[in-house]
């Protein structure tokens, strides 16, 4: 019997594409949908990107009332 593959969870393919770059929760999905071909929908990002962030997997810094998020 064949083991079923599991697919990447949105957190897995975030940290594909996240770098020392600071990026928006925008750019980061733009990322993923022009090197991998994932259409997340933004508030899976904005979700998974928390997720992260609270299990200090990654960092992230205000500019301009918006966060941008980097390792």
């Amino acid at each position: 019997m064949k083991k079923k593959k599991q697919k990447a969870s949105v957190a897995e393919k975030i940290m594909k594409v996240v770098d020392k770059r600071p990026k928006t929760a925008e750019e980061i999905k733009k990322e993923l949908k022009d090197r991998f071909g994932h259409n997340e929908k933004p508030e899976d990002i904005r979700v998974n990107l928390l997720y992260l962030l609270r299990r200090e997997k990654i960092k992230r810094k205000k500019e301009n009332k918006i966060y941008k998020y980097h390792i």
